[in-house]
Order: structure tokens, then sequence, then C-alpha cells
């Protein structure tokens, strides 16, 4: 039910995005919207046939604008002004970055764009390199666990005691200090690092933060530290804005074809059509649903060699800033396919769900 809950919250996203185009996509980075949707369905089908991911060639001239999305977080914390925990709140944040056991292991932070979405505009660069699409209530839900923290202040302990001078776990807080319940601007202008050391005797941790050292409960603490990436994303593949997109190629192993949009005209293989039907297929696309992570060690910037493509799908853009968008979509086991994104892979979807997605395309065009 959980599983059926959250599919059905992705397709009211995508829903909400493409086909009530005129509303939403002269928005920007802002609103959210939701409209309710019902369940997919689908009977089982052949598997879709692949071949070498070699074989279906992308433009040299395409595949070097596939790339991916730079992200603030790093510049924040070399440069903000320092904060204090207790005016932090989850709606002033505009970033937060995890250090676990020595080692990144979650970031996301608030990356306007024009090309973007109202609700796009948040990016998980650890691990997902801002190739994945926020889930935003879930990641308020985070937020609100570091902002209402309850710390008490400790005297008479130094940083060698307290266990924050050195390989500590930290979480670093990037935020706006101005922030109303109206709103406030899009850059943070405060920020705060928050250094997880020793615990007491009853289980709290000593925490360094704003200039000074705090006792945290333990499991507050282990809760920021237990947030899982994965749970933090939207199932879908992509969302990409079709006002800032040109053409979109659809690639399969003996069939090809091109969606084009501009000056009012809607094509499919260069024949005029309907808007309402170019928009219905173009939410087809953009309804590819992510199943499962993958494994970690086989995550992040993969290559094509000795790999069957099932599918391939090319967003060209109409915007300069607006990158390339290259998903491929190789065989990975009967049953999944991965998804690779502009170079980097990380999630599995369904071979059924790319069949069914094939033969829809087939019988449209």
């Amino acid at each position: 039910m959980a599983e059926w809950i959250g599919r059905m919250q992705n397709q009211a996203v995508i829903v909400s995005v493409f086909l009530v185009v005129g509303v939403i996509l002269s928005g920007g980075c802002g609103q959210n919207g939701s409209v309710e949707a019902g369940e997919q369905t689908g009977q089982e089908i052949e598997d879709v046939p692949g071949r070498d991911g070699n074989e279906l060639n992308v433009p040299e001239s395409v595949a070097a604008a596939g790339q991916q999305e730079e992200n603030s977080l790093e510049e924040w914390q070399a440069s903000l002004q320092e904060g204090s925990p207790e005016e932090l709140t989850a709606q002033a944040l505009r970033g937060v970055s995890v250090v676990r056991d020595g080692a990144p292991y979650f970031a996301v932070s608030y990356e306007p764009r024009a090309y973007k979405n109202s609700f796009d505009c948040w990016a998980i660069s650890e691990p997902y390199q801002s190739m994945a699409t926020v889930d935003t209530e879930a990641m308020y839900e985070y937020f609100r666990i570091l902002a209402d923290m309850e710390m008490t202040p400790v005297d008479g302990i130094t940083r060698e005691q307290a266990g924050t001078d050195k390989d500590a776990d930290t979480v670093f807080a990037a935020y706006y200090s101005g922030q109303t319940e109206a709103g406030g601007q899009a850059e943070p202008d405060r920020g705060i690092t928050y250094y997880f050391g020793k615990q007491d005797a009853e289980g709290n941790y000593y925490v360094e933060a704003g200039g000074a050292i705090w006792l945290v409960d333990g499991n507050v603490a282990a809760r920021l530290f237990a947030v899982e990436p994965y749970d933090c994303i939207l199932k879908v593949v992509s969302v990409v804005n079709v006002e800032t997109v040109s053409k979109v190629t659809v690639e399969f192993a003996d069939n090809r074809y091109e969606m084009r949009l501009g000056d009012g005209m809607f094509l499919w293989d260069g024949k005029n059509v309907d808007s309402a039907k170019f928009y219905e297929l173009y939410t087809e696309l953009m309804s590819i649903f992510i199943e499962k992570e993958m494994p970690r060690e086989e995550q992040g910037n993969t290559d094509a060699a000795g790999r069957a493509l099932l599918m391939r799908v090319i967003y060209e853009r109409n915007m300069e800033d607006a990158p390339t968008i290259i998903q491929n979509y190789y065989a990975y086991d009967d049953e999944y396919a991965s998804v690779q994104v502009n170079g980097m892979e990380f999630f599995l979807v369904s071979r059924e769900g790319l069949g069914r997605l094939q033969r829809r395309i087939e019988e449209t065009f």
C-alpha cells in the first residue's frame, strides 16, 4: 500500500506539471502544485528488444551537452557568515550536507534555475549528483529534525573532552536569517556546522556549533545521521520542463521517433498533431517510475561497454543554460533496467514498463 501511495504522489506531480501546462510552466521556482491521479495498470508483455549500447549513437554535439548541474554547498560552507542554532528554522534552510564516518553521505541544496519547474529547484548533489527529483515533503521533514533539535549549553568542557576537535561527524546547514512566514530570499546568508562528538553517560551527544558546546539527545542525533537519500526523492527518472524543450528523440533498437515543438507547432516525425495529444505522450515519457535504488557499489559514472541498450531518450533544450538530458536504459536483469542520466547511474526501472511505453509510442506514431 505504501508503495502504491508513493507512486500516486509521483503521478500527481507529473500530471500537475504537464497536463496543466499553461498554469504551471510559467511560474519558475517558487510554488508547488498537485492534482489527484488514478492508478496505472497494464498487462504483461514480452521484453523490450535491445542491442549493444554502442550501436545507438548520440551525435557528438548532443553528447557533449549532457552534463551534471553544479551545486553551491561547498561555496556556502567556505564563505557564509557563521550563524546561530537558536535562529534556525526549517523554512529558512537553503542547504544541508551530512558527513558520516569521514565521508560525504547526503547533501541537498536550493538551486533555482530559469529552466526548472517550481517544485524542482532542490537538488541532491550527494549521492545523486543532482540527477534526481527531490521529494520536498520528505526533505522538510528532515529539515525539521535539525531545526527543532533541542540543544542544552554546556560549560567547562573542552573540544577535546567533547570529542568535537577531530574525526567528528558533521551536519552543515546554510540558511537565510531574515526568513519570515511569508518567505525569504533564495540565497542563504548564514551557515552553521554542527560537530557531533562523544556521548555522555545518558547517551546524549556533545555537539559544537555556533562557537559553543551543547548537549543533544542521542535519539535525535541518530535520526539526523540515519537519513536515507533514496527516501528524499520522487520516484521518477526525470522531470524536464516541456516549455524548455525544442526536440525529444526516442530510440529503440529498430525505430527512432522525434517530437518537436515551437512557435505554436507540435510535431511527431514532422507531422502536425494536436497539442493535447503531444502533451499526453510527453507526460508518459515523464512517467517512467523508479522502482528501486541500485547497490551503492554499482552507482555513479558508468559506460555502455558490453551492455544491451533497451531505449534512449534525448531532451534537447531551447534555453542556453538548460542542459541536454540523455537517458539510456540498459538491461539489468530479467525484471529491471538500469537508467543512466547524462552518464550517471543510480536507479532501476521496470523492463515491463519500458515495454508498455515502447508499444504506446509505436502505436501513437
